[in-house]
């Protein structure tokens, strides 16, 4: 047997057994969460108290879940591929952002938006690097903006000074970041220490100091649009269990909370998210009410999009695959 050969089914194997791996401890992840939650809270009360969901204000957040993950992801995706230099279309950019999202939804770790680089270098012959750097910014953009609102909570939540001295802190430093990148004033320290870094491409030392300034600004009110829009979901679905959160509260808490979901620990942050928001919610609902309502927040947030994105899949996979006569590239559309 020749020996590269072999080498190369020994690899494809063991990346075959990491694979099968990551899938069977993510789900162990996630049940035994959920066997811990339910051993201490009755799962019929929990049931009992989704039948008595207000119908109104549920399907507000699904608004709110569909604006969010069509449109305003969408539309993030394309400014954040314009920041280093690639143009995309809305309709195309909905078809990578939400044909994604089921491939997310199966493999562990969101592995599955490594399929998004894939398509841009396939489709629009952008760089592997540079595709990772696109895909990097929309959860820096969103992390910044979670802080945002998370130190704006606790502003407000805490009365001790000391706290809110923290708190004003960190709100200015984080504005101060994005006010200094929006403008391209990016340091010279952090360009010159990217550079002395010998594995990181060329490609993307340049890219500190040459991208799309006006991109970047676009990118981050798009990414307080996102985060905002899931604190929302998270206030009305709780309101439609008669869960009372306050504004400050709710930055804090539900800030904390979506995060928390961000973790690539679990699919779709299940388990994740039920466990964050009954702890960081439990004085203001009993435990049962609040697990009612993460779970409806899991369903809007975290599988709705992968159901939505059913409908994108195909011609996702098709554009990717090479399938169709003819790709879906801004030129056509």
């Amino acid at each position: 047997m020749n020996p590269q050969n072999h080498n190369h089914f020994s690899y494809a194997k063991t990346s075959r057994y990491k694979v099968m791996l990551r899938f069977v401890l993510t789900w162990l992840i996630t049940i035994a969460i959920f066997i811990v939650l339910f051993s201490r809270i009755s799962f019929i009360e929990v049931f009992e108290l989704i039948k008595q969901t207000n119908i109104y204000l549920f399907v507000a957040a699904i608004l709110f879940s569909i604006l969010t993950h069509v449109f305003l992801s969408s539309a993030r995706l394309k400014k954040v591929v314009e920041i280093i230099g690639c143009r995309l279309s809305f309709f195309e950019s909905v078809i990578i952002r939400m044909g994604c999202n089921p491939i997310k939804g199966v493999l562990p770790f969101k592995t599955g938006e490594l399929t998004i680089l894939a398509y841009m270098n396939k489709k629009h012959n952008l760089s592997y690097s540079k595709g990772f750097v696109s895909l990097l910014l929309g959860y820096v953009f969103s992390f910044i903006a979670l802080i945002l609102f998370y130190s704006f909570g606790g502003i407000f939540y805490f009365h001790s000074r000391a706290q809110r001295i923290f708190f004003v802190f960190l709100f200015l430093l984080n504005l101060l970041f994005v006010i200094t990148v929006s403008l391209r004033k990016i340091p010279l320290l952090i360009s010159g220490f990217l550079k002395r870094i010998q594995k990181l491409p060329e490609e993307i030392k340049s890219l500190v100091e040459k991208y799309n300034s006006p991109a970047i600004k676009i990118t981050f009110f798009y990414s307080l649009g996102i985060e905002g829009s899931k604190l929302l979901i998270i206030f009305l679905v709780l309101k439609s269990l008669r869960i009372d959160i306050p504004a400050d509260a709710l930055l804090l808490f539900g800030s904390a909370t979506i995060i928390a979901a961000y973790l690539p620990v679990t699919y779709w942050g299940l388990g994740i998210r039920e466990a964050t928001i009954l702890f960081l919610f439990s004085s203001y609902a009993p435990l049962d009410k609040l697990l009612a309502g993460s779970l409806l927040i899991t369903f809007v947030d975290g599988l709705l999009p992968v159901l939505l994105g059913l409908f994108f899949m195909k011609p996702f996979l098709n554009s990717l695959w090479g399938n169709t006569e003819r790709g879906i590239v801004s030129g056509d559309l």
